[in-house]
């Protein structure tokens, strides 16, 4: 087993000190997978530079991984995006062990720990209801907005640029880059299929892969 230690912290003037002395006293610590990002939290995991370095890294391997955090919020700028990374390393079987929450999501013999998953089902309702809770303002925003005259919707034959499309998707660019196919893409960054393929037209199109 090949342990990773992930730190977080919103800017330079935070301190990582105390997250990385959790991580010295922990098994298999060493410097050269010490990955420390120094980034807002509103930024989604896979599209941190550290983030990817470091998924990149493990992914390209055969050995089993654990990537070790203080915390779950670490990963992702909400539930609803902590949900989807751990989704992501679950699917690419990574160990993911959070030291403040006091879990692992894999047992020690490569199979999934069943507290781990009863404290992620448990999170998974609580971001559920958050979805709900998303959607139902938003619809109310648009019927408001309708009412007033201000919200038409989408118009017909409005496209995204195919440069604001790179810009937006530049995790699936670079990963298509890479030679990875859709599937795998997919599972990673959690993009749908469409756009992925869209990225891959606009990239082939400009003979970029």
């Amino acid at each position: 087993m090949k342990y990773y230690f992930y730190s977080r912290t919103s800017t330079v003037l935070q301190n990582s000190a105390r997250q990385i002395e959790s991580f010295k006293s922990h098994e298999g610590f060493d410097t050269s997978r010490l990955f420390v990002e120094r980034i807002q939290g509103n930024v989604p995991f896979m599209e941190r530079p550290e983030a990817v370095k470091m998924f990149d890294e493990i992914t390209n391997q055969s050995e089993r991984c654990t990537v070790v955090v203080d915390s779950t919020d670490r990963l992702g700028r909400n539930l609803l995006d902590i949900l989807n990374t751990i989704s992501v390393f679950k699917k690419n079987y990574i160990n993911l062990k959070s030291l403040k929450e006091g879990f692992s999501t894999f047992l020690d013999n490569g199979e999934e720990n069943p507290m781990a998953n009863l404290v992620i089902s448990v999170m998974g309702s609580i971001g559920e209801l958050s979805r709900n809770q998303i959607k139902s303002r938003s619809m109310e925003g648009i019927k408001v907005a309708q009412a007033l005259g201000k919200f038409a919707g989408r118009k017909i034959g409005a496209v995204q640029t195919d440069e604001k499309l790179l810009q937006r998707h530049q995790t699936v660019m670079k990963k298509l880059q890479k030679g990875l196919s859709i599937r795998e893409i997919s599972e990673i960054t959690g993009a749908s299929s469409a756009t992925i393929i869209k990225v891959k037209k606009v990239l082939t199109k400009r003979l970029l892969i």
